[in-house]
């Protein structure tokens, strides 16, 4: 069987949920998974959805973990604490001499067998570059899929390294991603884009900072376009702030949005907004944040931009 291991507090069920449903149906029919959820507190009823999701090729495993240990560091931007769990899942889930660890902003697209059999060496795990090291000397990978050398990892007691790590770099809006950075440096092996694709990044709003010959050096890869990239992904990452449960239009949110009606929320109605309505919020917003005269600067930005004569973000 394949471990995979998802970590959840009370405000992310519905996502995790929607990211196991797609693991499940994208899997190969001679896969077998072993589904850990650690959880934080959480509640009975949420334990219970995680649950009706066990099948017989699909162990669900649920993991109750505590924060107890981390309160004294504050949550900042949209990161909750309980992702520093994930310092902890090697031996959390200690009966496995590899684990693949997923974020629930994900959609899954194929079986995860290539993932999980990637030899990592003598690294302590695998990640796919951090699409900062474009304009950076840094190494660094995004810490929202990766596959530990849980062995390794338990019998260097890496768990309380990182721990202490983070600790003493206090409270900042990284919580965990940083820190293996920072404590497994090197001993990090680069993995393919596929199994970490941030589509918004490639074909959304941002798709005019990055050039394709540049993000083709750094993941050693050959891609006639942006678009080949994300078609050959394996699994998508909502990284960014554009979330599928949010907005209708992103990249990809379709292929989430079919996970979501495949999984135990398909009766509950998703109030996403189109690409209109997100205009308008974010217009809304910038008046109320900037006044008139800060408008009316930014709609000039964008006019440029939607000319093609300039580099912006969201409006939001």
């Amino acid at each position: 069987m394949i471990p995979v291991v998802f970590i959840t507090d009370e405000n992310f069920i519905m996502q995790t949920v929607v990211a196991m449903t797609s693991l499940y149906y994208s899997k190969k029919a001679k896969t077998e998974y072993d589904v850990y959820v650690v959880t934080a507190d959480c509640a009975e009823t949420a334990k219970r959805k995680f649950k009706r999701l066990e099948k017989k090729d699909m162990r669900v495993n649920i993991v109750e973990a505590s924060l107890e240990e981390y309160r004294d560091i504050k949550q900042l931007a949209h990161i909750p604490i309980a992702c520093l769990l994930k310092f902890n899942i090697c031996d959390l889930v200690s009966s496995y001499e590899k684990i693949i660890y997923l974020d629930g902003d994900i959609c899954v697209r194929n079986d995860l067998s290539d993932l999980y059999d990637i030899d990592l060496g003598e690294c302590f795990a695998g990640g796919v570059p951090s699409l900062e090291m474009l304009s950076s000397d840094k190494r660094m990978i995004n810490a929202g899929i990766m596959l530990f050398n849980a062995s390794k990892m338990r019998a260097e007691h890496m768990a309380e390294r990182l721990v202490a790590e983070r600790k003493k770099l206090g409270d900042r809006g990284s919580m965990d991603q940083q820190t293996f950075n920072m404590v497994l440096g090197d001993q990090i092996l680069f993995l393919p884009p596929k199994f970490n694709c941030i589509a918004d990044k490639f074909l959304g709003d941002e798709k005019r900072i990055f050039k394709l010959d540049k993000v083709n050096k750094l993941y050693g890869t050959g891609y006639a376009s942006f678009k080949e990239l994300v078609d050959d992904a394996v699994i998508i990452h909502f990284a960014s702030g554009m979330k599928p449960w949010k907005f209708s239009f992103i990249p990809c949110a379709d292929e989430w949005y079919r996970a979501y009606k495949a999984s135990v929320y398909r009766n509950v109605e998703l109030k996403r907004k189109n690409l209109l309505q997100a205009r308008v919020t974010g217009m809304k917003n910038q008046l109320k944040k900037n006044g008139v005269k800060g408008f009316v600067k930014r709609l000039g930005e964008h006019i440029g931009y939607w000319a093609g004569k300039g580099k912006i973000k969201n409006w939001g």
